[in-house]
């Protein structure tokens, strides 16, 4: 893994701001990540997109903050993704933390196993963060407008809440969909607070197998 945690570390710059993501493949490099901020006494803040990653950062003396007036990068993981980099995410519940603070930078780098690779998501369980207010008919006009397949995310004292206080339906296309299309009509349902479809700003995505090897798949320059 080490050859691809040292691509992700290039994108660390001095005297920024960078977003940190979510998921076991990130909690697996920072630790990583850290000895090359200390080897290179890097002054580096994180903005962390869940308050496990929150927790983390700082257990390793990595500073946290929650406001940037730049934040040249995101680095995050992925559920699945494609050679167009589009990526679903959501599958630990901090969808919407992780599509804010990739908005407010300038990339996003993603980093995921190659078994993660899909030719489309037909099938694919697309996490939908919804309002608990009303939930049931959210879910249902869900369910009626896209056919879709529909499952609340659960935990083991009941309906799973994000760290935002909302709910997670989980939702099943059987068909190979327009994703951006699915995202625009998606979250225009009033109580849709976000989706798991990341379909912007991701230039780079490091795809590494079982040896920790790895294929960048690119934005043209």
């Amino acid at each position: 893994m080490n050859e691809v945690y040292d691509a992700l570390n290039t994108f660390l710059v001095d005297e920024s701001v960078v977003g940190m993501g979510s998921g076991s493949t990130i909690e697996g490099y920072i630790p990583y990540m850290k000895e090359h901020v200390d080897r290179y006494s890097l002054d580096v803040a994180f903005i962390p997109t869940s308050k496990k990653t929150e927790d983390q950062l700082k257990r390793h003396g990595l500073a946290v903050v929650h406001h940037a007036d730049r934040m040249p990068v995101t680095i995050d993981g992925a559920d699945q993704f494609n050679e167009t980099r589009m990526v679903i995410k959501g599958g630990g519940g901090s969808l919407l933390r992780e599509k804010q603070v990739g908005y407010f930078s300038d990339q996003i780098v993603i980093i995921a196993h190659q078994d993660k690779k899909v030719e489309d998501f037909s099938g694919t369980a697309i996490p939908v963060e919804i309002n608990t207010y009303l939930y049931e008919m959210t879910v249902g006009t869900i369910e009626e407008n896209f056919g879709a397949e529909t499952e609340m995310r659960t935990r083991e004292d009941g309906l799973f809440i994000t760290d935002n206080g909302n709910y997670i339906v989980d939702c099943h296309f059987s068909d190979p969909q327009d994703m951006d299309q699915i995202h625009n009509d998606l979250v225009a349902i009033p109580g849709v607070v976000e989706t798991g479809i990341f379909n912007r700003k991701i230039r780079h995505i490091f795809s590494f197998d079982d040896q920790g090897a790895y294929q960048e798949y690119a934005k043209d320059r």
